[in-house]
């Protein structure tokens, strides 16, 4: 092969490794370097060294501890999407943590690995984030899950909830808004007259306590009424 021929070797993924406990990331650290294609360019101690190195320098992948004296993890993350940059953030977390993962997601956070999980996951973790993918240990992705879905199972017993509140004429006057008819439509349909099908929608306002027709057809459907 000439050298004309030979392809570059890839550059390494550059790391900014943040957390304030110096045992957890001295380890991150060593495993990260166990893997000739991951450069460890930077540590932090604190968030607002982390928020600092990554303002002055660029990386390919930050991984971040959750909590932090100073800045948080989640304030760094916070602050750098404020600011426009979608350096791409690995959070490492421990069990327990379920609020700052959803808030984190929120955020724009691209992964999460667990402290106390495989090592390998760590190195796929930086990889995909890097490249930009996402990546969660199983055991986290299965907890986000359970907690979504406890969440849709909650969201659809309030509705019903709320649903049940209503008279039957309004019952069937929701469930026609939740099919997105208007207000002309339903009173054809249910022979009503149009001003009373107003009053109707005004007091399935008020009962199922929501603001809107779309916020009220979201009753109906999580309610399974569509």
């Amino acid at each position: 092969m000439t050298g004309s021929d030979a392809r570059p070797e890839a550059r390494p993924v550059r790391v900014l490794v943040a957390d304030d406990e110096p045992l957890t990331r001295a380890g991150v650290v060593g495993i990260l370097r166990t893997d000739a294609g991951i450069d460890v360019a930077r540590e932090a101690g604190a968030g607002d060294e982390a928020l600092a190195a990554a303002r002055a320098h660029r990386f390919d992948a930050l991984v971040l501890d959750v909590r932090m004296p100073g800045l948080s993890g989640l304030e760094v993350l916070a602050e750098l999407r404020r600011e426009g940059s979608g350096a791409p953030v690995l959070f490492v977390t421990t069990f327990g943590e379920d609020d700052y993962v959803a808030e984190a997601l929120a955020l724009g956070a691209d992964g999460f690995v667990l402290k106390s999980g495989d090592p390998r996951e760590l190195l796929l973790g930086v990889h995909a984030v890097a490249g930009g993918g996402a990546f969660f240990s199983p055991a986290v992705a299965r907890r986000l899950l359970t907690v979504r879905r406890t969440a849709a199972l909650d969201a659809a017993h309030r509705a019903r909830a709320r649903f049940a509140r209503l008279t039957p004429r309004e019952q069937d006057v929701l469930r026609l808004v939740g099919r997105g008819l208007t207000n002309t439509e339903i009173a054809a349909a249910l022979h009503l007259a149009e001003g009373t099908v107003k009053v109707h929608v005004t007091s399935i306002l008020r009962t199922t306590e929501v603001r809107n027709r779309v916020e009220a057809a979201l009753v109906a459907v999580r309610a399974d009424e569509v």
